[in-house]
């Protein structure tokens, strides 16, 4: 076996813990998703906020609640208690992309009928702020027929320098502050539940035995091959959709204009991995298509699980857990792995054909 052969075995080693990497980022996006993580952490930064140009902690609390929460009693006063909490629970919380100029207006809006509100904003009863709403609206209405094709955001924020200036400065000089720092928290969160959601996965749907899966491509170098072929071939889309899909994340979390993008490059990494997942040569590196029906038990503590059924594999191999671990490094990380060797495979390929025509010549 030549070197070209064990390069092909890491690119396919790689490639597999690359795609299982990008399946547990988009499980953990899933959860995040599913329970709200992001529109309370959003919530609770913009309470934060508020603490620090002077509201009481339970006031900021309760008011930004009231002005960003939703659902909390679909099932009307009879019913109340658990069902009400509980559609509280998954239907409430702040939304994930809010922009600054829109808070100053829910803040505003609320004021008018809450005097204790209107007057922690620096009004003198909920009177003026009704005043200064009106005289708001009207300014960002001439603002709006004054140019038509700026941004909401533009014509909204000169009208509030203009008629709320304090009020704008306090909740501008901190607003992109706060929300910077409910991304980092939602991303670490993100980043760790991945890592938590890896063993079950591996468990329960794909059970990639590390140890195997590399002894497998190293005994089968066509399958070695395909797959090296397979990852050249797919590399460039996973790079650019990863690369979109990442920048989204990093640069635009906060950005409601940018959230149909982000959605959209999203999708795209997504049906990349589905695709490459879905060739015959990948997916049978992933287990057995066909269930064992195994009965699911909780590794370690031999707990059945009553509510899984057909588990592929429940039991937590040495090879498995190499799996996990590995997975745990990111999808940047197999990336630019997988980058590095298929450029050294490149550049290799090209010195032994260089040799092969010289030999040829040579004889010839």
């Amino acid at each position: 076996m030549n070197i070209l052969h064990y390069l092909n075995v890491l690119i396919g080693f790689s490639l597999v813990m690359l795609l299982l990497s990008i399946v547990t980022t988009f499980a953990a996006q899933t959860w995040v998703l599913i329970f709200k993580t992001k529109g309370r952490a959003v919530g609770n930064g913009l309470a934060s906020m508020l603490e620090e140009i002077g509201f009481e902690k339970t006031f900021a609390k309760q008011n930004v609640d009231a002005l960003l929460n939703k659902g909390s009693s679909i099932f009307g006063k009879k019913f109340g208690g658990v069902l009400n909490k509980l559609s509280a629970y998954f239907l409430a919380g702040a939304p994930t992309h809010i922009g600054r100029e829109e808070f100053v207006l829910l803040l505003l809006r609320k004021a008018v009928s809450d005097n204790e509100l209107a007057m922690k904003l620096g009004f003198a009863d909920q009177t003026t702020a009704q005043k200064q709403l009106e005289a708001l609206e009207k300014d960002m209405l001439a603002e709006e027929t004054k140019d038509p094709t700026l941004p909401a955001q533009v014509w909204r924020t000169k009208a509030m320098q203009k008629i709320v200036p304090e009020l704008a400065s306090k909740i501008f000089a901190r607003f992109d502050e706060a929300l910077d720092r409910v991304s980092e928290e939602v991303s670490v969160f993100g980043k760790f539940l991945g890592i938590i959601l890896t063993l079950p996965l591996l468990l329960l749907f794909w059970p990639v035995d590390s140890i195997d899966l590399l002894n497998r491509l190293n005994n089968d170098q066509a399958l070695s091959a395909q797959l090296a072929g397979i990852a050249e071939a797919t590399h460039p889309s996973l790079e650019k959709a990863h690369e979109e899909f990442q920048r989204c994340q990093d640069n635009h979390k906060n950005d409601s204009n940018m959230k149909q993008a982000c959605e959209d490059s999203g999708r795209a990494l997504k049906r990349i991995v589905t695709d490459t997942i879905s060739l015959s040569e990948v997916g049978g590196l992933f287990g057995d298509k066909d269930k064992l029906n195994l009965k699911c038990r909780v590794p370690l503590f031999d707990i059945p699980l009553a509510f899984v059924k057909d588990c592929k594999r429940a039991e937590l191999t040495p090879g498995i857990f190499v799996t996990w671990i590995l997975v745990s490094l990111g999808s940047a990380f197999w990336l630019g792995l997988l980058n590095k060797i298929l450029g050294l495979r490149s550049e290799l390929s090209k010195k032994l054909e260089a040799q092969r025509d010289f030999r040829a010549t040579s004889q010839a």
